[in-house]
């Protein structure tokens, strides 16, 4: 019997967004006999709760919400710094050696992802030797040194994380995390991401690109996005895997801040038509999509990549993305 355990952390602005996410999985995937959703809940409201216990039972899906009080109170008394105002993305770091589990492993999802094709396999995919199974992260190259990893080592993107919850305990994941934020480090711009990456890149498995397909290389295009982040194949995909990926990806990733998100009022974002499919069949198909203010330079920006031909465009976002890395990173370790 094919059971799926899914791990998402969500604050209440969030929670639609989720919501969808989590119905485009069980729409997809009713050929699992079991699935179980962990929601690690940031003060979700009472409305969006009972939504997601709606849908899950529609799909005659199971559904627990996780108390996140004690791990906050844990992530203060470290001294670690909100991002964008808010704890929720740390709060898997400390909750998956803890979940009650009937089978060995976990998929933590982001909510800004879209599934679109059947899970089935990472059911039973073997898992040995590794904390989990992760995706290269599509990020600029330079950015590996601000956080101590060499240059040429591998990046993964910690959106969808394949968990290994027994090999998360036999070393002491948790643990470790809790010692390099005390003793080491506790200002990371991508947070948790960054974290396991600095821990255990050497024991994560590589994961198809197909459960994680990154909505940058259809909004910058594909030879551009490796150019752009200096991207190269002893640490990253050929553009062979990333082209036979991108015809018909498993799970979206919705990234791509300069054509707004999905849920985003005048979004001109790739992945709109399949977010709004799941979203109007979801309980939240009411949902008024959100008004982001964003900075005047990052306008500046959305207008250039609007108005310029891409081969203009990139060298202009390899710098602004280059120095606002640099930035942030300073800015969290200063």
């Amino acid at each position: 019997m094919s059971i799926l355990n899914v791990l998402y952390q969500s604050n209440n602005s969030y929670a639609p967004i989720t919501g969808v996410s989590m119905t485009s999985l069980m729409e997809n995937n009713k050929d699992i006999e079991v699935i179980n959703f962990y929601v690690l809940d940031d003060q979700i409201s009472d409305e969006n709760v009972e939504k997601m216990k709606s849908v899950c039972a529609k799909f005659g899906r199971n559904i627990i919400f996780v108390d996140t009080e004690e791990i906050l109170n844990q992530l203060k008394s470290l001294k670690v710094a909100p991002f964008k105002n808010t704890y929720t993305t740390y709060f898997k770091l400390f909750a998956i050696h803890n979940l009650d589990l009937p089978t060995d492993r976990v998929l933590q999802l982001d909510g800004d992802t879209v599934i679109n094709g059947s899970l089935k396999a990472l059911c039973e995919m073997d898992l040995t030797d590794c904390v989990c199974a992760a995706t290269y992260d599509c990020t600029m190259n330079s950015y590996k040194p601000m956080i101590d990893i060499p240059l040429t080592d591998k990046y993964y993107n910690c959106g969808v994380l394949l968990i290994n919850q027994k090999a998360w305990r036999d070393d002491h994941c948790q643990q470790r995390i809790v010692e390099h934020l005390a003793h080491v480090r506790n200002g990371y711009y991508t947070v948790d991401q960054d974290i396991i990456n600095v821990l255990f890149r050497k024991k994560i498995k590589y994961l198809d690109l197909t459960y994680n397909f990154n909505s940058g290389f259809f909004i910058y295009g594909v030879k551009e996005s490796l150019k752009m982040y200096d991207l190269k194949p002893e640490y990253y995909n050929t553009v062979e895997e990333i082209e036979a990926a991108m015809k018909d990806p498993v799970i979206y990733h919705c990234m791509g801040a300069m054509t707004g998100r999905p849920w985003e009022k005048d979004s001109i974002h790739p992945q709109n038509d399949i977010f709004d499919r799941y979203l109007a069949i979801s309980p939240w198909h009411d949902f008024e999509k959100v008004t982001v203010n964003r900075k005047r330079i990052f306008k500046m920006q959305r207008m250039l990549y609007k108005a310029l031909p891409r081969p203009m465009y990139i060298p202009l976002h390899r710098l602004a993305q280059r120095k606002y890395l640099s930035d942030m990173n300073k800015m969290v370790n200063p």
